[in-house]
């Protein structure tokens, strides 16, 4: 049963009551080489197929789990895009991060045993897999290509966080979030073309700058070539010229995606 391994109290809207009971299909997903069964062979990957569960879709606003509720299980995001996010005692939200296809929810939560974040979708039709955390981690020690990947995408969790950590100009900042996003979001033919499923405010609330400082950077970026922007499709009309501004801080400069 799927139910015990979403985390309960999650929005009745959202978690409650989308269980597919038909295991996840990995072998014929379109995000499977950006995502954990990437680098196993046809054995392993039904194996891991055997333990992933699919939730059906949530639509925008629906939450996948809310701070304080128990930790059982990651998530791989297979479609859309979601915001973990918290609230401080004076209501103010803080971003925490933006989860794109291929990219796993739920590391910071393994070690109190219970998310300290909220987590919302905010595209339509958002999907994810369930990867229950007790069978993810009986899989990873039985099949070493998994947890090769499992502390690949672990330690590039981590390398994100940190690049924003510094203290950086608002336009390296933005030049960098770009970028960075392009690079996480890259699909065959797509170019440079973002479309963005967050805010202009939760952007600046991510990186820690106001939403009008955001605007006017955008529009500097736009004058000098660099983007086009339509709300929020942004095109990246010359990537090299934002990578040089982002240098400092991007670490996809040197490592890649």
């Amino acid at each position: 049963m799927l139910d015990p391994v979403l985390a309960p109290g999650a929005d009745s809207r959202a978690v409650s009551g989308r269980a597919d009971a038909g295991r996840s299909r990995c072998a014929s997903c379109a995000i499977a080489p950006r995502c954990l069964p990437a680098a196993l062979n046809a054995e392993q990957m039904h194996r891991f197929e055997d333990s992933v569960q699919r939730c059906r879709p949530l639509g925008a606003g629906d939450h996948l789990f809310r701070v304080g509720d128990p930790f059982h299980a990651m998530f791989a995001v297979q479609s859309g895009c979601f915001k973990s996010y918290a609230v401080d005692a004076e209501g103010r939200e803080h971003v925490m991060a933006f989860h794109f296809a291929g990219e796993i929810i739920g590391v910071e939560a393994i070690y109190p045993e219970r998310h300290v974040s909220s987590c919302v979708a905010l595209a339509p039709a958002s999907t994810v897999c369930v990867l229950p955390y007790r069978t993810l981690t009986r899989l990873a020690q039985e099949i070493p290509p998994l947890q090769s990947e499992i502390l690949r995408m672990l330690s590039r969790y981590v390398l994100g966080g940190a690049s924003i950590a510094g203290d950086f100009s608002a336009e390296e900042r933005l030049a960098a979030f770009l970028v960075m996003v392009s690079a996480r979001l890259r699909r065959p033919g797509s170019g440079g073309d973002l479309d963005l499923a967050m805010s202009r405010q939760d952007i600046a609330n991510f990186l820690r700058l106001a939403p009008e400082t955001v605007s006017r950077i955008l529009a500097r970026f736009q004058r000098g070539g660099l983007v086009k922007t339509d709300r929020k499709h942004i095109e990246l009309l010359d990537p090299d010229g934002l990578s040089d501004i982002a240098a400092c801080m991007n670490p996809y400069t040197r490592y890649g995606p």
